[in-house]
């Protein structure tokens, strides 16, 4: 019954692998065809980077005293700060885009 199951792993993993590579590859394709948007999805990505680079400076590597006893190492620990302050960053950020479109709109009228 294991080997069932670790084949039905392996074969999500693969079609999951498929499909990231079929979506990226059609994002490279379309953006190689138009560099007007091939420069707006650099400067998207670049901005990604950034926030993740930051992020990574900004997290702390200390373990809590109540998470020893899960023998947590200090690098993973960085590594959920540095998600944590991401997702928390770009959330910020996502929601200061939206209501400074609606904003916009609403006083230019």
């Amino acid at each position: 019954m294991e080997s069932l199951i670790n084949i039905g792993i392996i074969i999500t993993y693969i079609m999951i692998g498929f499909a990231a590579l079929t979506a990226i590859s059609f994002g490279v394709k379309k953006m190689i065809s138009n560099t007007k948007n091939a420069k707006k999805t650099l400067y998207g990505i670049l901005g990604l980077v950034v926030v993740c680079l930051g992020s990574y400076i900004i997290a702390s590597d200390e373990i809590l005293q109540s998470y020893e006893k899960y023998k947590i190492s200090a690098s993973e620990s960085k590594n959920v700060g540095m998600g944590l302050i991401m997702f928390y960053t770009l959330s910020v950020l996502a929601i200061g885009a939206v209501l400074y479109s609606e904003l916009s709109k609403a006083f230019s009228k």
